[in-house]
């Protein structure tokens, strides 16, 4: 079985050329025999036609004479512009249509689809797709396909770069581009992809892209420059978007110690709170202090002196409670701070940043226990006083 293609193809690449009507388009070519897939002049001619319609073929001795048009009109579906007489004229295809063409054929290069691990049509692929690359990142695109770039500069000043998709074959001979292929679908896969990111990314390369054409020699060519620079700007945009994913993760451990760093200090507050609200009751017992010593029965005053007793154990305890809590909510802190702290592969700034909020916390805190302390102390005073008066009250009933 014989493939069309492929036959037709054997005339252009192992063939010889001999002559071209430039008036009518009209190609001769001549392949022998012996080089031919196929020997069989009624298959042959009926392959050869499948692909152009108006292929004529003649045998001649040991050679077959092809002979036909190149006309849109007579290339079957799929082969539209299949013949490039010169590899300049298959550059510009490619750079206009945004992709190489799935059949063709370079006369002058005797490149084929079928040569598909030529090192020239690898070269082509490589600067199709940086070409492709550029026209989605362009701001604008001008009528003639001139892609627009709009970026600053380290000072903040607004810089245009204006790159005209077109080279020379002199050009692309001599032009040292980036060839591998995951590094162009790195990047396009990168600006397509749709997720919160999409912007920052976007931006990113972007900025990356202002990075390496901003240090293009003064005359030089904008699109040539950065194909020679496609690996560079691959490698800078990789280096920013780390930087991006680092600078967000920092961005989101800040926020997230500022966050503990608020609810800790809520609860510890609702914790000193509440025993400030114990520590009311100390009031009430000093102006029954106050009435007892107006007192001149044995019965009131034991029954304040009870009263100060119940008050007093009541706030030590409730107080050695609070101790326990705060000693709770002190290892709570250094537990939920110090994972950022411990850890070598956080940020500096993060590590600083929950060491900051760890001595605030602990400050907090040990003031806390100060004030559990002092009210302690109040409550002693409070009996103290208590036992006092009632002393002065009973010698003075006891002198009546």
């Amino acid at each position: 079985m014989f493939e069309s293609g492929q036959l037709f193809s054997d005339f252009l690449t192992l063939g010889k050329k001999i002559s071209y009507d430039k008036e009518v388009d009209l190609y001769t070519y001549s392949l022998d025999k012996e080089k031919c897939s196929c020997k069989e002049y009624g298959v042959l001619e009926k392959a050869l036609k499948e692909i152009n319609s108006s292929c004529e073929l003649e045998e001649k001795n040991e050679a077959f004479v092809l002979e036909f048009e190149n006309s849109n009109q007579d290339w079957a579906d799929g082969y539209d512009s299949y013949l490039h007489k010169d590899l300049s004229s298959f550059i510009r295809t490619c750079l206009v249509q945004l992709e190489v063409p799935n059949k063709f054929c370079i006369a002058d290069k005797k490149l084929t689809d079928q040569s598909s691990q030529n090192p020239t049509l690898l070269k082509i692929i490589s600067l199709t797709n940086w070409t492709k690359l550029l026209n989605c990142i362009a701001d604008h695109k001008q009528d003639n396909n001139v892609l627009v770039f709009f970026s600053q500069n380290e000072s903040g000043r607004s810089k245009v770069y204006e790159l005209s998709p077109y080279i020379t074959t002199e050009e692309f001979e001599s032009l040292d581009i980036d060839e591998d292929h995951t590094h162009f679908e790195h990047l396009l896969d990168s600006w397509n992809l749709k997720d919160a990111h999409e912007k920052d990314r976007k931006s990113v390369m972007i900025v990356s892209f202002s990075e390496v054409m901003g240090q293009i020699p003064p005359s030089h060519n904008p699109f040539k420059y950065f194909l020679s620079q496609a690996g560079k700007f691959h490698d800078r945009y990789r280096d920013n978007y780390d930087i991006y994913v680092n600078r967000f993760s920092v961005d989101t451990q800040l926020r997230e110690i500022d966050e503990q760093h608020l609810e800790f200090i809520g609860k510890l507050q609702d914790l000193v709170t509440s025993a400030q609200t114990k520590a009311f009751a100390m009031l009430g017992v000093m102006v029954a202090i106050g009435a007892l010593a107006k007192l001149s029965n044995y019965l009131g005053v034991i029954s304040i002196f009870i009263g100060v007793v119940m008050t007093k154990i009541l706030i030590n305890k409730s107080n050695e409670l609070l101790r326990e809590n705060l000693q709770h909510f002190s290892d709570t802190v250094s537990r939920a701070l110090g994972q950022y702290v411990k850890y070598r592969n956080e940020a500096e700034e993060v590590r600083a940043h929950a060491e900051e909020a760890n001595k605030k916390l602990t400050v907090q805190i040990q003031k806390a226990q100060q004030r559990v302390t002092f009210l302690d102390a109040l409550a002693d005073w409070m009996l103290v006083l208590c036992v006092s008066i009632i002393i002065a009250v009973l010698y003075s009933i006891y002198q009546s």
